[in-house]
């Protein structure tokens, strides 16, 4: 025989039995609710790294591409410079090496014992002068000290009381010249051949005339054209320019006084005015 079952209603267990199942039901979700938002939390800290490591490999690439530009720039402007050497090498005319024939050489002719000397070897007709020289102003006797500069286009010379006037309708200069030694005064009057400006102290150029005037250093005598200046405070009263060295004289620059004065005849004579 098969035992009956018997049911027994018991509504208090019923009760206690589900409001377990409740508080069962709300830890897991509250386990389930914590557990998300610590992953929440993790994944907003993975991307807020990888934002910043998007930043710095932006910023890294920009760098890099700023470097390859500035690169790119150099290589154009050596490449622009290689195309402009090249092209002035191609405008060079080409040299073409061919060698040289050979030739018979005679023998050494014996050299004498004597060397000449750098002044004996130079065969001119010339005059050889220094930089510093003595010049002898015709028909007055007097013999200043003279400057040769080739770095001077105009000669001038040491002149005082400077007075123009004229005679017969032109333009004459009246001057005055001193003998270095004697302190003697010479009055010499010359045609004013024009004037030049020239450079000094003073804010605005000076005209000053110019004159023609005989004059000898060493063998040469010539006529030749001064500027009138005072030069009281130079130790050199004439200064021998480029108008004078040109054709006449040579210039040896490693020497002083290598043309020593010759008075002839044609230097003593007087083709001048001059007032004692």
């Amino acid at each position: 025989m098969i035992a009956p079952v018997v049911v027994m209603k018991n509504t208090s267990a019923n009760r206690v039995f589900y409001k377990l199942s409740l508080m069962a039901l709300a830890v897991t979700a509250l386990s389930a609710c914590t557990n998300q938002a610590k992953v929440h939390q993790q994944t907003q800290a993975e991307l807020v790294g990888a934002q910043q490591c998007i930043a710095q490999h932006q910023a890294h690439a920009e760098q890099v591409t700023q470097q390859q530009g500035q690169i790119l720039t150099q290589l154009q402007q050596v490449q622009t410079q290689l195309a402009a050497q090249q092209k002035a090498l191609d405008a060079r005319p080409q040299v073409v090496e061919r060698p040289a024939p050979k030739v018979d050489c005679p023998a050494p002719v014996a050299e004498s014992t004597k060397k000449p000397g750098p002044r004996e070897q130079l065969q001119t007709d010339k005059q050889i002068v220094g930089l510093r020289e003595q010049a002898l102003i015709a028909g007055l006797n007097v013999v200043m000290n003279a400057r040769i500069s080739t770095n001077v286009a105009n000669s001038v010379i040491d002149a005082r009381n400077i007075q123009m006037f004229e005679r017969n309708g032109e333009e004459w200069v009246r001057f005055t010249i001193y003998n270095p030694d004697t302190k003697e005064p010479h009055v010499l009057e010359r045609k004013r051949l024009r004037f030049q400006t020239v450079q000094s102290a003073n804010p605005t150029p000076d005209r000053r005339p110019v004159v023609e005037i005989r004059f000898t250093i060493g063998k040469l005598s010539q006529k030749g054209e001064f500027i009138l200046a005072d030069r009281s405070s130079s130790e050199f009263p004439i200064l021998i320019g480029r108008n004078l060295l040109r054709d006449v004289m040579l210039v040896d620059v490693s020497g002083n006084n290598l043309a020593p004065l010759q008075r002839n005849d044609a230097t003593a004579k007087n083709d001048t005015t001059a007032k004692n």
